[in-house]
């Protein structure tokens, strides 16, 4: 019965160790996505996303929102991480408007 109870509880804390670290690795992976996916935002986010701006875990970009309503002044010249971008209106249809530094990149 002994040896029993120490196989179960070896496989238990095996099992238990596991579970941790593939949650650990998920949560990492979505602040990594979600870091990437709202670089150079300038509006101020909310839910999981805020968070991470609020801490400065991804570079926020120099956009100035228009007075009288609109979101952002597209168009305009910005920089987000020291380089040179494009302030843009960027949601997905029917979603809130998000105000984001776009990088300026140089085609052939």
């Amino acid at each position: 019965m002994d040896q029993l109870a120490k196989r179960l509880g070896t496989k238990l804390i095996v099992g238990l160790l596991s579970s941790i670290s593939l949650i650990v690795a998920g949560g990492a992976t979505l602040t990594v996505y979600t870091a990437h996916a709202y670089a150079g935002t300038c509006s101020q986010l909310s839910g999981f996303p805020g968070l991470l701006q609020r801490m400065g875990v991804f570079a926020t970009g120099t956009c100035v929102t228009k007075p009288g309503g609109a979101v952002c002044n597209g168009g305009s010249a910005c920089t987000v991480g020291g380089s040179r971008g494009t302030c843009m209106n960027t949601a997905a249809v029917g979603q809130a408007p998000v105000c984001r530094c776009v990088q300026n990149t140089i085609g052939k």
